[in-house]
């Protein structure tokens, strides 16, 4: 089957599962529980989507499978600072938004790569790096926890563990937002991936910046991570999944990555956002937060490709 067929029946299904997903869910369907779940199913769809692409660029820019924007840290260093918003909601009117202070954050784990990424370190060791970065922001997010009035304990453990709550499309547009900023900025950014995947030295003979192509890169997928972390909070392996799905099937090619990713994206979290919200667990009727279904599926994947890549050291 030639690629503009699979992206296509890709698209499809995709979009498909959008216009479904909202006729799905525990809750019995009526008017209003129906426009509830619209915006809620597409927040999903555009996380998915964003979390994919930043998943398939940091793979290919640091030529590592293990690559995403959880072992980097960047989602790390975004959740922590949408999460002392949450905690201490002067903060939050003090920078405007959730969104500013945990993308200020994603910067700054983005300046260290970028830092480390200057001293030559190989792709391996800037995956340590992240995971490191990962750890440190894990801890600062555990002491604010601690630290955070008892009546908000209970907010903040939901939103850690990764939900798609949406009553209106606030949350869509922002992530809509920063997908289309992204866009604007990472012109002609595939054809450069491209050239650096095959040889990075013939990319550099042909006139590609390679340090401007990291930088770039690093930045779209800051910008992607920070802007569903602050709605959704941290869904992990998605970046992680999807690309290798989409190397399998389709070319490689970037031009075709971005369009695959972006489509299993999309749809792959608004399936497992509407079992979510479909399925009781031991008599709880309260839905599931999805991100604890993304690490079920995500976690034994990772350890499958930790286990079959044998260049990491």
């Amino acid at each position: 089957m030639a690629p503009t067929q699979k992206v296509f029946i890709m698209g499809a299904c995709s979009l498909i599962c959008l216009v479904i997903a909202p006729f799905f869910g525990a809750a019995e369907l009526t008017e209003q529980i129906f426009f509830l779940r619209l915006p809620r199913a597409l927040l999903a769809w555009l996380a998915g989507g964003s979390l994919a692409i930043a998943g398939l660029i940091l793979q290919s820019i640091l030529r590592n499978d293990l690559a995403t924007p959880f072992t980097l840290g960047m989602a790390s260093a975004a959740s922590f600072g949408a999460f002392l918003c949450i905690a201490i909601p002067s903060i939050s009117i003090a920078f405007w938004a959730p969104q500013v202070l945990g993308f200020g954050m994603a910067i700054i784990a983005l300046w260290f790569l970028v830092f480390l990424q200057k001293k030559q370190l190989g792709p391996n060791r800037l995956i340590l790096a992240g995971i490191t970065i990962n750890f440190l922001f894990g801890a600062a997010l555990m002491i604010i926890r601690y630290l955070a009035p008892p009546y908000r304990v209970a907010k903040l453990e939901h939103w850690l563990m990764g939900s798609i709550e949406a009553s209106s499309y606030t949350p869509s547009f922002i992530v809509a937002f920063a997908i289309i900023f992204s866009l604007l900025i990472s012109k002609s950014l595939m054809s450069q991936l491209d050239q650096y995947s095959f040889d990075m030295d013939v990319a550099s003979v042909r006139g590609v910046n390679i340090s401007k192509l990291i930088k770039k890169s690093l930045l779209i997928s800051a910008i992607l991570t920070t802007a569903v972390v602050t709605q959704c909070g941290p869904i992990a392996f998605i970046g992680l999944i999807v690309p290798h799905i989409t190397r399998r099937v389709l070319p490689a090619n970037h031009h075709w990555g971005l369009s695959g990713s972006w489509w299993i994206g999309s749809g792959f979290l608004v399936l497992a956002d509407t079992l979510s919200r479909s399925v009781s667990f031991l008599g709880n009727s309260s839905d599931i937060p999805v991100g604890i279904l993304t690490a079920l599926i995500g976690g034994p994947t990772f350890l499958i490709i930790l286990i079959k890549n044998k260049h990491f050291s």
